[in-house]
């Protein structure tokens, strides 16, 4: 456990140890391998994540629960530093949830079990698996004995508003005594940027005080399972005006009262992603962000108190590379990145693309700044230090080379996903679909959790009158992701060119679920609908 907390420590929380292992570190990455896939180059101290896995997963250890629950947790986290999904981890992250929910009933405390069933709707969010995801988060709910809804209150939004209009509010009903747990005492939270705007309010206020009272009485894991349930919200609805609504509400409820520095941290940052969007909020979004990133190399809080809730909170990993003395994190700084880029602060951003290492973004940035070369000078003064996969891989971006790919290939013992993936996504921009389908395949059958290979093996098959391939990398992409209407679309398009019209009628109405309102799949609909029914007029007109 202390190895697992130090790594978490040095990934997603902070504050930053500086002490170097000394280990073999290629030899490491290559340990954590799985299904192709190596570690990100900016995780640190991944040597302490191989030494909890192993002994978690001893068969000495194995018959107590709290093991179990550990190995979980590992298991997880060593999925979230990968460069994508793995199969393999996948497999065992689902047995092991299967194991501890058989056992659940030697979880006594309801915060345990609550707070478990929290922990495992991320993991089921994390690979797509929505509605089991949405299923347990409903249990957490009932065995906490509180209800999380949607509802309305009179409120003003701006300073000139007159009159009181209607606000989403979320409404708390409880059904069993509040789950309170000691929080540790006082405790340091990062700051609250407030919006200094000459129009819109800092926060909405309602006609009446008490609206929000019920969100003051929240306890720690009571916010964590808000927090899932905010992010149940985002993951199972389209990105729409109404989601971000009532994201909103969810995250004005918790960063009203902070009681866990994750909790804090994660509410947060989804703030800044929610105002980002907003030429009055955009300030207020980059600054808060850049508290964020301040906030993993402060010393204070210390690592206790930042961690006592991260495995419940979703917080999202920091990769920490030290840079003219000053630590950048990935993904806050990855997000402050963004935000440069979409203000124009090209050369900010840029700065810190290059710290991260992020080498498709630090091309982009070099083309807007019209010095592409300058990105492979960069990668060839790194590689002559020594030849890796990412490397070679990140000069193949630049360069528009496959045999920098094929290189990275076979220097990974034909193991690499990556440089197969990368290599097969070139040719495939380049309009070269022959050439980019042996790639990608090769890619999948090393591993087959990639959702964008398989949409893109499909659409270069289909591209190529391949229709049976197409058909089966979109049918592994629907498996994946049930909830993308692209998928299905497509899907339908490759059985109409197999002349199997029932399958694509089936297909697209699994499509208008997904995107009501897309008047594209409507059309394609009434076409197949024409072929197979010959229905009248007044009919079509009705679906409309």
């Amino acid at each position: 456990m202390a190895s697992l907390h130090s790594f978490v420590c040095m990934n997603f929380t902070g504050p930053c140890m500086n002490r170097d292992s000394g280990c073999d570190l290629e030899k490491v990455r290559r340990e954590l391998q799985s299904d192709g896939e190596t570690p990100c180059p900016q995780a640190r101290r991944i040597e302490l994540l191989i030494r909890c896995c192993h002994i978690f997963s001893h068969n000495a250890v194995q018959e107590f629960l709290s093991c179990r629950i550990w190995l979980l947790r590992a298991r997880f986290i060593h999925q979230r530093i990968l460069e994508e999904k793995s199969a393999t981890l996948k497999e065992e992250c689902c047995r092991l949830i299967d194991e501890v929910l058989a056992m659940k009933e030697a979880l006594h405390s309801r915060f345990l079990l609550v707070n478990f069933l929290i922990e495992i709707s991320y993991i089921y969010h994390f690979y797509n698996e929505y509605s089991k995801a949405h299923g347990v988060l409903e249990q957490a709910q009932e065995v906490a004995g509180i209800k999380f809804n949607m509802s309305g209150a009179l409120g003003k939004r701006t300073r000139f508003q007159q009159n009181d209009i209607a606000q989403l509010v979320v409404r708390i009903e409880r059904s069993l005594e509040s789950l309170n747990v000691e929080s540790g005492g006082e405790q340091k939270f990062p700051k609250d940027i407030a919006l200094e705007d000459d129009t819109v309010l800092n926060r909405i206020t309602f006609l009446n005080p008490l609206t929000t009272e019920s969100a003051e009485s929240l306890s720690v894991v009571e916010q964590l399972l808000m927090l899932a349930l905010l992010e149940d919200l985002q993951k199972s609805n389209p990105v729409f005006v109404l989601t971000d609504e009532q994201s909103e509400a969810f995250v004005a409820q918790l960063v009203q009262r902070p009681q866990d520095w994750c909790i804090q941290s994660k509410a947060l940052f989804l703030r800044s992603r929610l105002e980002r969007q907003s030429s009055r909020k955009v300030e207020r979004a980059l600054m808060q962000i850049q508290v964020l990133v301040d906030e993993f190399s402060g010393e204070c809080p210390s690592s206790v108190d930042r961690t006592r809730c991260f495995f419940g909170s979703g917080l999202l990993p920091i990769w920490s590379v030290q840079v003219s003395c000053s630590v950048v994190c990935r993904p806050l700084q990855h997000f402050l990145a963004e935000l440069f880029m979409s203000l124009g602060l090209v050369k900010s951003a840029l700065s810190v693309y290059e710290a991260l290492e992020m080498w498709d973004q630090v091309i982009e940035c070099f083309t807007v700044l019209e010095h592409r070369e300058k990105a492979e000078q960069l990668i060839r003064e790194r590689l002559q230090l020594g030849e890796t996969v990412d490397l070679l891989c990140s000069l193949g971006e630049v360069t528009y080379d496959t045999g920098c790919f094929e290189r990275a290939f076979q220097l990974s013992g034909e193991r690499s996903a990556k440089a197969m993936r990368l290599m097969g996504r070139m040719l495939f921009f380049r309009k070269e679909y022959e050439a980019a389908i042996p790639a990608l395949e090769k890619s999948l059958s090393i591993n087959k959790l990639q959702l964008n290979t398989w949409f893109l093996l499909g659409t270069a098959a289909f591209r190529t009158e391949k229709w049976e391939l197409a058909a089966g990398a979109y049918r592994h992409c629907a498996s994946m992701d049930s909830e993308n209407h692209e998928v299905w679309n497509n899907l339908s398009a490759a059985y109409i060119k197999l002349k199997q019209k029932d399958r694509a009628l089936r297909t697209l109405e699994e499509a208008l679920r997904c995107s009501y309102e897309n008047w594209k799949i409507w059309e394609n609909y009434m076409v197949i609908v024409g072929h197979l029914r010959k229905p009248s007029v007044p009919t079509i007109v009705s679906w409309i």
